[in-house]
This record gives C-alpha cells, structure tokens and sequence, in this order.
C-alpha cells in the first residue's frame, strides 16, 4: 500500500467534490485507490489537498494513464494537471 499526497488546482469546491465523491470515486475504485481525505487550504479558495492510500504504485499509474480518468478531473473543475508526491510510510505512532 502506498500513500500519495495531492495539490490540486480548482475552478469551484462544490463542482469538484461533487465530481470527486461520484465518478471520481469510480474511477479510483477501478484502479485500486481504498481511501481519499480531502482537504482545504485556509485563505487558499482555488486549491484542495488530497491523502490517498492506493493499494500500489502500479495501481496509480493505471489510473494516471486511464483517458477516462483525465475527462472526469476536466469535469470536476480540476485546473490542469494536479502535482502528486508519492509517500513511503516511516511508522505508525499513536497520538
């Protein structure tokens, strides 16, 4: 399992999680994706951030490739393309 962290540039919040929570959230289930946390930058309107864990780098690249994958990030109101980091997990530390 791997976790990737997204910066993503959006035309309008509302657009892009409706987006994202439907046909988004289909085409992350097609190719592996077990989880999203979104989140707002305070005082930064046009931009979300996004956890996801994937269940494998391969996986994501799939995703990434698939051309329907691109139409609906357009859909959602999604400026260009979004810059991805891909993290490896160092530990798991409660509280």
């Amino acid at each position: 399992m791997i976790q990737i962290w997204a910066t993503v540039e959006i035309s309008d919040l509302e657009q892009f999680i409706g987006v994202f929570a439907t046909a988004g959230a289909r085409a992350r289930r097609k190719h592996g994706s077990r989880r999203s946390h979104v989140f707002t930058v305070p005082g930064t309107p046009s931009q979300v951030r996004v956890l996801f864990e994937w269940e494998s780098r391969e996986a994501f690249e799939g995703f990434l490739n698939d051309p329907e994958v691109r139409t609906t990030m357009q859909s959602s109101g999604t400026v260009g393309r979004p810059d991805f980091l891909i993290l490896d997990a160092l530990a798991d530390l409660p509280g």
